[in-house]
């Protein structure tokens, strides 16, 4: 017991976090809070974007979003794209209808069914969370899953590469964004993600294909992401609308 609590100790001393204040894009019925939260650990701080959609509606879609399209308040990339810049990975469904991608590594996935965004293991009721897609129209897609029940889960498929990462995450039983504003190892981005008290998060695809963007007010709208180049060949994405 003392040397839980030392540990707890140490951890409360080298560990600070605290945030700017909240900005918010107003459009109507719905509204997107992006909040920045701070991670200092000892001499290094990580920065993490959270982005909040208030009264909107989550969507996989393989049609690319217009940003031109006032009704999208929210788009990111989803799964990964394969090899061959066409195919996704695993077997994804967009409106109930299921196709099949390149072999999939993934450990998650995310289901979007009546509305509710759900972010599960792979190996968690997923030909019975299909199956519901299927029979309700639904969306689901797989990635790998970064957090689980408060505890991170070893991705090891990145390696030791740092660059920048972006996630799907539940707070408040509501979707919502975050993203780091460095370069960081997959691991260290989930372990952060723990420290702010996130309990499940999947990966969303990131590196050079981290082009997004949210809608501001009106026609207006800000892209986010670090790394753009793979932007032409994005093949699927997250969409979160009126």
């Amino acid at each position: 017991m003392r040397k839980i609590i030392i540990v707890i100790i140490s951890i409360i001393i080298s560990f600070n976090l605290y945030s700017k204040p909240l900005q918010t894009y107003d459009n109507g019925t719905s509204k997107i809070e992006v909040d920045t939260i701070y991670q200092k650990i000892d001499t290094t701080t990580i920065t993490l974007i959270v982005y909040r959609p208030i009264n909107s509606h989550a969507y996989f879609t393989t049609t690319r979003p217009d940003s031109n399209d006032t009704r999208i308040k929210i788009s990111v990339a989803a799964a990964f794209t394969g090899k061959d810049l066409k195919s996704i990975m695993g077997k994804y469904i967009e409106k109930g209808n299921m196709k099949w991608g390149y072999k999939s590594i993934a450990n998650g996935y995310v289901s979007i069914i009546d509305g509710k965004v759900s972010i599960q293991p792979i190996n968690h009721s997923l030909k019975t969370s299909q199956t519901k897609a299927i029979r309700k129209r639904g969306y689901l897609f797989q990635q790998m899953l970064l957090v689980n029940d408060s505890i991170v889960m070893d991705c090891r498929i990145f390696g030791e590469r740092e660059t920048y990462r972006r996630a799907l995450v539940i707070i408040n039983n509501n979707p919502c964004i975050i993203e780091s504003e460095q370069r960081l190892k997959i691991n260290d981005f989930s372990a952060s993600l723990v420290r702010m008290g996130i309990k499940t998060a999947i990966c969303l695809d990131m590196g050079t294909w981290s082009h997004g963007w949210i809608r501001t007010e009106g026609d207006n709208y800000i892209p986010i992401g670090k790394l753009t180049s793979s932007t032409a060949n994005q093949t699927n994405w997250l969409i979160f609308t009126d």
